[in-house]
Parts: C-alpha cells; sequence; structure tokens
C-alpha cells in the first residue's frame, strides 16, 4: 500500500520502532488446494506468507511457501497475487483508515459521495483505463500515419538500390554471354535458312494433300448442281399444277356463296310458314273449345223447341244470319290474304334490313380503322417510325438497347418499310401492293436472335396479334449480284424503282418477291402482250399502274382505288390528305345506309302495325263469324227437329279436328323440309369455307413455291459460279506446285553451303532466336559493357545497402500492417466494453439502492440512493420515522449525527455486497458515534460478517469494548492489542 493513503505517516521509514534499523510486517493468506483460486500451488502449498522489510533505505518484499522457502522477491508477482485474490489494498471500502472514515462520516456533499462509490466499484478505474486506451489507440493511429508517409520513401530507395544491384549482377555474366551468343548468331543464321526451307516444304506437302480434295469438290459440285436443275424443274411442273387448282377454286366460290345466301332465304320462308300454322292450329283450338261448349249446352237443354208461331221468326233469323255468316267469311278470306302479304313483306323488309345493318357495321369498322391509319400517319409526320405502328419506336429503342448490350449474334433489320423509299411516287401504291406485306417485317440471323426478337415485341406490344412477323436467312456481308439475272425488256423493275439503305433487307426483298424479276409496266394491255404464255427470261411478273399483276398463265387484277400507299411515301401529308378523302366518302356512305336504315325501319315498323290492326280485325271479325255460325247452328236444329240436335256441331268438331291434324302433319312436313334445308345450309356455309380454306392454302402454297423456285434459281447460279471456281483452284495449285518446287531445290544448296561455314567455327549450337535480335543483343551487352567498366561503383557497398533497405521496407509493411489490425480490433473491443460498461454502472447503481434498502430496514428507517450519473452525484435520503405515520424521505443533511453516520455504515454495507475482494478492514469507524448508533451500526456490521463470511475475512479497529459480542459467534475473534510503548518525547 502507498504509504500516503494510511494517514499514518509521512513516508515508510516512520513505521520502524525507534531504536530499531528495520520492521517487518508478515501476512498469511490461505492458499488451500481446494479453492478454485489457489496461486501456484505447486511452489506454495497451502499457505502463501507474504513478508515485507522495512529499513532506512526502503522497502522489499518477499512470498514465501507453507514450508518457509522463499519463491520470490519481486514485487510483480507480488502484484499477480493480488490479482488473483482480487485483494484490493487501495479500495477505500476494501481498508477504510481513520482518516478516511472521518472525512467520509463528516460529508454530506453527494458529489464526494459518487466518487467515493466510483472508486469502491472501480467503475472510476474503468473509465481511467478505457481513457488510457484511447490515448494509446490515438497514439497508434499516429505512429502508423508516420510509418505510411514513410513507405514511399523507403519504397523509391529500395527501387533505385535493386536497379543498381541488378545491372551489376548483370555486367558479371555479360562478357561471357557474349562470346556465347556469337556462337548462337552463326547458327542461328544457319537456322534461318533452314527455316525458310520448311515453309516451302509444307506448302508443296499441303498442295500435295490439297489436289484430292479439289478433285473431289469439283465432283461434288457438278453433282449438285445437276441435282438442283432436276429441283427446279420439279418445282415449275408443281406450280403449274397448283396455278390450275387455284383458278378453279376462285370460280367456284362465287356460285357457292350464292348457293349459301339461296338456302338461307328458303329456310327462314320455311320457318315462317311453320309459325303460320302454328298460329292456325292455336285458332282451330279456340273453334273446337267453343262447339264442346256448345255442344254440351244443347245437351243439357234437350227439350223441344216452343210453338210453331216461333218457327217463322226463327227463319227470318236465320236468313239474316247466314246473310251476315257469307259477308263475315268474305272478310275473314281477304284479312287472311292481307296479313299474308303483310308478312312476306315483313320478312323480306327483315332480311333487307338486316343486309343494311350489316353494311353499316363493315362501313364503321372501315372508318374505324381509317382513323387509327390517319392518327398513324399523323404521327409519322413527327417520327416516320411511327407509321410502322405506335409500339415501333420504343421496339426500336429496345433492339438498338440489347445490340448495344450484345445479346444479338448479329442486329435484326427492319422494319422493311423504313429502310425503302420509292423513287417515283406514281409507283408507290403498285409497288405497296406488291410487296407492302413485308413493310413491317423483321429480319433476323438465326434462332437465338428469334427468341431475344419475340421477347423485344411481348415488351413492347402487348397484343400478340399486332406483332411483326420475323423472316430468319442467314446475313451475307455483300449484297446479291442481280445484273446476271436483270430481264431484258427495257421496262424498270420494281427493284430498280426502290432505294434500299441496308444490303440484308434487300437481299431479303430479292429471296422473298423476287422484285429483281418483277417488271413495272404502265400499260395493262402492253403488259400482257409481253409475259402471258412467253415470259421472257428471268420475268417473274409484271404490275401495272392499274393494279394488275400479270403473270405467264393470266392476270389478277385489283383494286387500288382501296388501297393508298401508307409505308412507301416520303411527305406522310399526301396520304393523311387521302386517307381524310376516304374516310369522308365512308361517312357519307354511311350517312346514306343510315338514313336508308330510317326508311327501311320505318316501313318494316308500318308494315307491323298494319299486321296488327289486320290481326285484331281478323279477332274480332273470327269472333263475330263464330257467333253468327253458331247462332245458325242453333237456328238449323231448331227448325229440323222439336229438340235440339248436335250432331252437325260434332260433325264441325271432327272437321276441326281433321283439320288440325292435318296442319300438324302440314308442320312435320316442313319441319322435315326446315331440317333439310338447314343442313343444306350448313353443308352450303360448310363448302364454301372449305374452298376459301382451299383458296388460302394453295395460295400460301404458291408463295412458298415461288419461294422455293426462286431459290433454287438462285442455288443454280451459285452452284454454277462454285463449280467454276474450283476448276480455277486445280490450275491455280498446279501453277503453284511447280513453283515451289524449283525454290526448294536452290533452297537445299544454300542450306548445305551455310553448314559448312558454321562448323567450322564451332559445333552446331541450337537456339530460337532470330540473327537479328542476337545481333542487336551483342551490341548492346557490348555497349554496357564499356559503360560498366569507365564507371566506380563499389559493388559490396551497393549489395549490402539494397539488402538493408529492403529488410527495413518489408519490416516497416508488416509492422504497419500488424498496427492497423491491432487498431481495428482494439476499436472494436473497445466499443464493445464501453457498451458493457454502462450496463454494469447501471446495474451496480439497482444493486447498491437495493442493498441499502434492506440495511435501512433493520433499523425499521426506509430510504433510496439516487445516483445521478450525468450531475456524477450520490444522494442518501432517508426516513427515520418508525412508526410509519410519514412517507417523506429527507436529505442526510436534516438528520442527526448518529442517524447520518448510521445512514453512512449502511451504504458501506451496500459497497460491500458489490465486492469480491476477501478482506473487509475498517479502522476506528465509530469514534465519531454515539453510543446508541455506535451499537446498531456495530451490530449491522456483525450481522452482515457473519452472513457473507464465507471465503472473506472481516477486520474492524474499534477503541470500543467488543467482550460482548464474543460468545454469540463462534468465527468471531476479538483481539485487544496492548497499550503502546511511549517515551517522553511522545508524552
Amino acid at each position: 500500500a502507498v504509504v500516503s493513503t494510511q494517514s499514518r505517516a509521512p513516508n515508510m521509514t516512520e513505521f520502524i520502532k525507534q531504536g530499531s534499523s528495520w520492521g517487518q510486517v508478515t501476512i498469511t493468506i490461505c492458499n488451500s488446494n481446494h479453492e478454485d483460486n489457489a496461486w501456484e500451488y505447486e511452489k506454495y502449498g497451502d499457505v502463501v506468507v507474504v513478508e515485507r522489510r522495512i529499513t532506512k533505505q526502503g522497502s522489499k518484499y518477499k512470498l514465501k511457501s507453507a514450508a518457509g522457502t522463499v519463491i520470490s522477491t519481486k514485487k510483480n508477482d507480488l502484484t499477480l497475487l493480488l490479482d488473483n485474490y482480487n485483494i484490493q489494498v487501495n479500495n477505500p471500502v476494501s481498508i477504510l483508515n481513520q482518516e478516511m472514515s472521518k472525512k467520509f462520516l463528516a460529508s454530506t456533499d453527494p458529489g464526494s459521495k459518487y466518487n467515493f462509490f466510483m472508486k469502491s466499484t472501480h467503475l472510476e478505474q474503468m473509465i481511467l483505463d478505457y481513457q488510457q486506451v484511447n490515448e494509446k489507440l490515438e497514439t497508434i493511429k499516429h505512429t502508423i500515419a508516420k510509418k505510411e508517409r514513410s513507405i514511399p520513401d523507403v519504397k523509391a530507395q529500395v527501387r533505385h538500390l535493386k536497379n543498381q544491384y541488378d545491372e551489376i549482377t548483370e555486367l558479371r555474366d555479360m562478357g561471357r554471354k557474349v562470346s556465347q551468343l556469337k556462337d548462337e548468331l552463326i547458327w542461328a543464321k544457319v537456322k534461318e535458312i533452314e527455316d525458310e526451307k520448311i515453309p516451302i516444304e509444307r506448302a508443296i506437302e499441303k498442295i500435295n494433300q490439297h489436289l484430292p480434295k479439289v478433285e473431289q469438290e469439283i465432283s461434288k459440285a457438278q453433282e449438285k448442281f445437276n441435282d438442283a436443275e432436276s429441283t427446279v424443274k420439279a418445282l415449275e411442273q408443281e406450280m403449274s399444277e397448283d396455278m390450275r387448282r387455284y383458278q378453279s377454286l376462285e370460280s367456284d366460290q362465287a356460285s357457292l356463296k350464292q348457293l349459301a345466301y339461296a338456302k338461307k332465304r328458303e329456310l327462314f320462308e320455311v320457318q315462317r310458314k311453320i309459325k303460320t300454322a302454328n298460329n292456325s292450329i292455336k285458332d282451330l283450338n279456340l273453334d273446337r273449345q267453343r262447339l264442346k261448349k256448345r255442344i254440351q249446352e244443347i245437351a243439357e237443354s234437350n227439350e223441344a223447341r216452343n210453338v210453331e208461331a216461333e218457327k217463322a221468326e226463327r227463319e227470318r233469323e236465320l236468313a239474316e244470319c247466314r246473310s251476315k255468316q257469307a259477308k263475315y267469311t268474305e272478310e275473314m278470306t281477304a284479312t287472311s290474304t292481307t296479313m299474308a302479304n303483310l308478312q312476306s313483306r315483313l320478312s323480306d323488309m327483315t332480311l333487307d334490313l338486316n343486309t343494311i345493318r350489316e353494311d353499316i357495321e363493315q362501313t364503321d369498322g372501315q372508318i374505324r380503322k381509317h382513323q387509327e391509319m390517319l392518327r398513324t400517319q399523323q404521327e409519322a409526320k413527327k417520327n416516320r417510325v411511327s407509321v410502322f405502328g405506335r409500339f415501333m419506336p420504343d421496339l426500336l429503342r429496345r433492339v438498338n438497347e440489347a445490340d448495344r448490350l450484345g445479346r444479338f449474334h448479329k442486329k435484326p433489320r427492319g422494319p422493311f418499310g423504313l429502310h425503302i423509299k420509292v423513287k417515283d411516287p406514281k409507283w408507290a401504291n403498285v409497288i405497296e401492293l406488291a410487296i407492302g406485306g413485308l413493310a413491317m417485317n423483321f429480319v433476323i440471323h438465326d434462332q437465338h436472335d428469334k427468341m431475344v426478337l419475340q421477347e423485344l415485341f411481348r415488351k413492347s406490344c402487348p397484343n400478340p396479334r399486332e406483332h411483326p412477323n420475323m423472316i430468319m436467312m442467314k446475313f451475307r456481308d455483300e449484297l446479291y449480284d442481280v445484273e446476271s439475272q436483270k430481264p431484258q425488256t427495257g421496262h424498270p423493275t420494281i427493284y430498280d424503282m426502290l432505294e434500299i439503305d441496308d444490303h440484308v433487307i434487300s437481299n431479303a426483298c430479292c429471296d422473298i418477291s423476287r422484285i429483281e424479276q418483277s417488271l413495272l409496266i404502265e400499260s395493262s394491255e402492253e403488259a400482257r402482250m409481253l409475259i402471258v404464255g412467253h415470259a421472257p427470261r428471268f420475268v417473274f411478273s409484271a404490275w401495272t399502274l392499274a393494279g394488275d399483276n400479270v403473270k405467264e398463265r393470266g392476270t389478277y387484277s385489283n383494286d387500288l382505288s382501296r388501297n393508298s400507299s401508307r409505308y412507301f411515301r416520303d411527305d406522310p401529308s399526301q396520304v393523311i390528305e387521302e386517307i381524310n378523302h376516304k374516310i369522308r366518302q365512308l361517312r357519307e356512305q354511311c350517312s346514306l345506309q343510315r338514313q336508308n336504315k330510317g326508311g327501311v325501319e320505318k316501313e318494316v315498323n308500318d308494315i307491323r302495325a298494319q299486321y296488327t290492326t289486320e290481326k285484331k280485325k281478323q279477332q274480332s271479325i273470327k269472333r263475330m263469324l263464330e257467333n253468327v255460325r253458331n247462332r245458325v247452328i242453333e237456328l238449323d236444329n231448331v227448325e229440323e227437329a222439336p229438340l235440339l240436335d248436335a250432331t252437325a256441331l260434332e260433325d264441325e268438331l271432327q272437321q276441326y279436328g281433321d283439320q288440325i291434324q292435318k296442319i300438324n302433319e302440314d308442320i312435320g312436313t316442313l319441319k322435315d323440309k326446315e331440317e333439310i334445308l338447314r343442313r343444306e345450309h350448313e353443308d352450303a356455309n360448310k363448302r364454301h369455307a372449305d374452298s376459301m380454306e382451299r383458296d388460302s392454302h394453295i395460295t400460301n402454297r404458291l408463295e412458298d413455291l415461288k419461294i422455293k423456285m426462286h431459290e433454287g434459281q438462285k442455288k443454280n447460279q451459285r452452284l454454277l459460279e462454285h463449280l467454276e471456281k474450283w476448276k480455277r483452284k486445280k490450275k491455280e495449285v498446279n501453277s503453284e506446285k511447280k513453283k515451289f518446287s524449283q525454290e526448294l531445290t536452290a533452297k537445299k544448296r544454300e542450306i548445305t553451303e551455310s553448314q559448312g561455314m558454321a562448323e567450322q567455327r564451332c559445333p552446331r549450337v541450337d537456339t530460337r532466336k532470330s540473327a537479328k535480335d542476337l545481333e542487336q543483343q551483342i551490341r548492346n551487352m557490348e555497349l554496357r559493357i564499356q559503360q560498366g567498366s569507365s564507371s566506380s561503383v563499389n559493388v559490396d557497398d551497393i549489395t549490402r545497402r539494397f539488402h538493408d533497405a529492403k529488410s527495413k521496407y518489408e519490416e516497416i509493411q508488416s509492422m504497419v500492417k500488424k498496427m492497423k489490425k491491432f487498431s481495428k480490433d482494439l476499436e472494436r473491443i473497445l466499443e464493445e466494453r464501453e457498451g458493457r460498461y454502462f450496463r454494469f454502472r447501471k446495474e451496480i447503481s439497482k444493486r447498491i439502492n437495493y442493498f441499502f434498502i434492506m440495511n435501512l430496514s433493520q433499523r425499521g428507517y426506509t430510504g433510496k440512493l439516487k445516483v445521478d450519473h450525468e450531475k456524477k452525484q450520490l444522494e442518501m435520503q432517508l426516513n427515520v420515522d418508525t412508526s410509519g405515520a410519514s412517507q417523506d424521505t429527507h436529505d442526510v443533511r436534516s438528520l442527526s449525527g448518529g442517524e447520518r453516520s448510521f445512514s453512512t455504515v449502511c451504504f458501506i454495507c451496500s459497497l460491500w455486497n458489490l465486492m469480491e475482494s476477501p478482506f473487509r478492514c475498517l479502522d476506528e469507524f465509530d469514534v465519531f458515534m454515539d453510543l446508541m448508533n455506535r451499537k446498531i451500526a456495530m451490530k449491522l456490521l456483525v450481522d452482515h460478517a457473519v452472513q457473507n463470511q464465507q471465503r472473506r475475512q472481516y477486520i474492524l479497529f474499534t477503541p470500543q469494548d467488543m467482550s460482548h459480542f464474543n460468545k454469540k459467534f463462534k468465527n468471531m475473534k476479538i483481539m485487544q492489542l496492548e497499550a503502546p510503548e511511549r517515551n517522553d518525547a511522545d508524552d
């Protein structure tokens, strides 16, 4: 312990007894092997004896074993021993001397108590340790920065010395190498001549190997050319047969369409008759019901008529009724005829009205289609790409981005129309009619590019029906040579009339539409005279200004008025004007159709109204006729017999039944006919659809055959060129073989001469270097040897300095690396420890408050410890009212001296509960207490010691009599010191 902290003497020598030259303090510490923290039990045994001898010159330590053997005299070992047992010599709570006790008991300052709390719990020492670590961390960082600043200079010095060292080392061996290089140079020149022979031999060998291949390729090319010729002829025959079938199908389609329409009208008429017959059956059933009712009435009133006087009246009434019956019958017949006529007119007008509605819907569809075309063309004035679809600008942007990212093997080209311009605007409509189907298409190189482009289509245009078509063909780097197959007729071709800025699209148009073999002729008559039946060579077809497509087997007409160029005009203004004009025409046509529709609808409504009126009139006449007929029957029956006879009515009832049966039979016949007509109508529609499908199939097949024919012709031309190329190749190979044979003979003669000259100087030296490189290397070495011999350089000094500098550089780098790692780990650990410190400090504050409350309760007091770490204050608040009448707490400054001393003792006991030190020592702590508080404080300390005595030792110094405790606790020892010897000076 430090002397100044004991408040007993100014220095250590004051502890030596007067008249003696030294003093000694001996402490025996239990070091049982059963304890977890036994200190080096193998050396010391069951106890460790610490001996300190104090002399005038100073003091020394000795650590002895249980046997009295001195084990160590180092203070560092004593420190380690104290740390092992957690003996806190300088902790004021562990060892509280009299002076410190006096100050502590007398002080009421919260700051002093907080400092005492921090020191006793070692929290203050932990803060100081963290501050010291931070300071060391800053020192380490400063050292690292300083070392890093010095690295470039050291590195430059090492590099400079290394260059000097390498130069010196290299000069040592350079003279010997020069002689070796000169020998190597002679044979290098020989090797170069020998190497010149090798390519010639390889060339001759390659030619000999290549000649059979050339012969084989010539044979293959001839065979492929013959096969291609046969294929083209077969395709021509197939196209001729398909064309005949196509023309036959076109003539059948019109008749099939008319047949389907006629069957539809017949079916409608039969259905109308069935409906009329059903209405008649309904009316006859009503009449039968009335007759049945009348017959029943006659049967019920089967009594004789009245007297003969009534007979004359009946006859008169009968004649009148018969007259009315005839009149009503005529009116009934006229009304039925009128209704039948109205029904027929209504059916015809309904068919006409449906036809007009279909025409209006078709016209509206045309208007919407042209309005969409108009919007597209208006957008094309700002961006021509928009004419190919609103999604096209975004699609092209995505294609360019994908090409920039390398997603395509070769960038797709399209749309075709964007790269095509028509030189003469008058042919724009015709050319769009001929190749307009390609305007939206894209051409791709392979299947991979197709998959990528389809993905871009889906992103730019969600509707799959609007996706452009894709044509897959291998891209060629050059434009097709069409001059060799160009028609010599004096008329331009579609190819001549187009400006195509992309050779891939130009080649695709030639492959698909054969534009280089399609003529443009203004007159249709002139085109037919030129082509039909005897087309000139290389002419596929001809197009006229009227829109006719003239081919060798016939002419196909087109209505140009319904087709306006959308894609191949530079200025969309004219197209916009044409579309606006077409929209106006369609609107006028639609307006007329709507007016016609209104007139027909009015007429249909009038006919329906007339039919309804006639129907009501018929029903009224029918009711009156029925009444008259019944009255006639009634009067006839009365006249013929005195009793009513229902035979005539029953006969008439039977007639009604027969009529109903006949009508039902007629309905059955009509339904059979309806079913037959329905099947015939469906069959006619199916035949018409099948005919259209066959027509479409043949058309597609013809287009495929055209493409195949064109490809076959081009393939023939390529195969012929391929055959001629291999024949030329054979001639060139034979010529080269002769030339190389002559060169090889001359080179062998030169090699023999050079080898003889080289062997005269030295044996053969193998080398891979060229003679030129060796000559340059020899010159450089001789120059460096000359320069090095003229300079005065200490080789040993340079070598030593280089190795020293290199070692220093590597040492600095290693040190910086280790220090950086240590600094980083230290920062991380310090951050974690500080976090743990704050949690530990909070927990310590809670625990000391708990123990303080428990200690106060032994005297019946209440209170708490209020620890404020921000203000660095610790306040003790107590309530000394043991009766419980008041719950208020007071600051210790308002208490009596004894109460304040007792609270301080409670505070010390609370601190002891937080300590792990095995010793608790108080020196005359109670000298300032009154008798009552001294007893309570001493009892509190003793009780605390008894409860916590395991592995702890409590030492209490007091001038008071403690004999009354001796009998209470068996582990308590009370030692009374003898009075100290004092001399006169002391007295």
